[in-house]
């Protein structure tokens, strides 16, 4: 598939909401400095017939699935450059908004970054719920967002940019997220927010994030290594850097990612670790 320069892709996932999806293209566009560059691609359930007509809006119609993953096809589609984390309780409310995103992006040299509006709700400036990325980013990573019941792809990417201080935040461009957990009086407790409230409360998704650390380590592994200058060094993995520094000639490229995905307190115990495998070994070749 060939990208195009300067497109932004808009990827959205929505089910039986067809008054959000015109007020999501309408404003996007109205607001917009060059709305023939922006690119709408919608995933939508086989069992909803609401999605309003648009001849030049893309379409992927499939079973119902998790957020997460839904949002991974319909990127398979995409065009753009530039890739936004859309939802279709959005607004967009200033002007031009579309020319301050790419600028922003044209101030990262390598690209590598994580761009997000104010959402004029609680979250604003502290979670990137909807963002803003390069294709380099998610080139680099091998997924666009992280699949996973329930949608916590933005306090992952949030997580991996903050550490890699890439986490641009532009409180000026304003994105309305229409959402009655930010306290929006116009945002109705539908049959879709009440499914994935239920299932949310039910298997408690954060347990399964909080369990993946190691993984957004890795993230931050495979992106540090398109960016310059290099990210900051995290005091966790302190050790690890400083080996790596005395050991690099001597790592390809496999072991010296391995490396990095240790904590302090892993590298501490190594040696230990080590000693026991061989004689493990030993015992068990004898």
């Amino acid at each position: 598939m060939d990208f195009t320069r300067d497109l932004i892709s808009i990827l959205c996932p929505t089910r039986m909401r067809p008054e959000n999806v015109v007020k999501l293209i309408s404003t996007a566009r109205s607001t917009a400095n060059r709305p023939e560059l922006i690119e709408f691609i919608f995933y939508v359930d086989y069992d909803d017939d609401t999605f309003p007509l648009f001849s030049d809006v893309k379409v992927i119609k499939g079973p119902r699935m998790w957020i997460s993953n839904a949002h991974n096809v319909i990127y398979t589609e995409a065009r753009g450059e530039i890739l936004m984390t859309a939802g279709d309780d959005m607004e967009f409310l200033s002007s031009n908004w579309d020319e301050v995103i790419r600028s922003k992006f044209q101030t990262i040299p390598d690209r590598i970054g994580l761009i997000f509006g104010n959402d004029l709700g609680s979250y604003a400036g502290k979670i990137a719920v909807h963002g803003f990325f390069h294709r380099r980013w998610v080139s680099a990573l091998g997924t666009w967002v992280q699949p996973g019941r329930g949608s916590l792809w933005d306090l992952w990417s949030t997580d991996v940019a903050k550490k890699l201080d890439r986490f641009f935040y532009l409180p000026d461009v304003l994105i309305k997220h229409v959402h009655y957990r930010q306290g929006k009086k116009e945002a109705v407790f539908d049959a879709t927010y009440k499914h994935v409230h239920a299932s949310n409360t039910a298997f408690s998704p954060h347990l399964t994030y909080n369990l993946l650390s190691r993984e957004r380590r890795i993230d931050r592994i495979l992106l540090a290594e398109l960016m310059n200058p290099k990210p900051p060094i995290e005091i966790n993995y302190l050790l690890a850097h400083m080996l790596l520094f005395f050991m690099k000639r001597k790592l390809d490229l496999t072991l010296s990612r391995k490396l990095q995905t240790l904590t302090n307190f892993q590298v501490i115990l190594l040696p230990y670790r080590l000693f026991f495998s061989r004689v493990t070994r030993i015992i068990h070749f004898r």
